[in-house]
């Protein structure tokens, strides 16, 4: 089972694997002066091409079953106060998007600093 760690910052974002310790970063303006992801569709672009770089797919991938993994999110800026509900749908959705919904487990960190490989396994491990 895969294990991704994605660090969302203004306009840029970082996918990490934590089975392969591979880390891929991109970078596009889906953010403003108000809102972390504000364009969606952009966010979710990035995020896709991430996910790809880490894990490409197969030619058979349609005729084959998902491979599923566990994701934790880390918006690591734009996160005082915590985030709203409308926040963690727009990380929940832009995820659901960029993987083809192929997770069992999802978890959101909202706060500045960048968890350990140890810390996100352990906070796949508490729910």
């Amino acid at each position: 089972m895969s294990v991704l760690y994605i660090q969302i910052r203004r306009n840029q974002i970082t996918v990490r694997d934590l089975e392969s310790k591979r880390e891929v970063s991109g970078e596009a303006a889906f953010s403003n002066q108000r809102l972390l992801i504000a364009n969606f569709f952009v966010a979710e672009k990035v995020l896709q091409d991430l996910v790809l770089q880490l894990h490409p797919r197969s030619p058979w991938y349609s005729f084959l079953p998902a491979k599923r993994m566990d994701i934790v999110v880390s918006a690591l800026e734009m996160n005082e106060g915590g985030l709203s509900q409308v926040e963690e749908r727009i990380l929940h959705e832009v995820v659901a998007g960029a993987t083809l919904m192929k997770y069992r487990h999802f978890h959101i960190h909202a706060q500045s600093v960048v968890l350990s490989d140890s810390a996100v396994m352990a906070m796949l491990k508490q729910k």
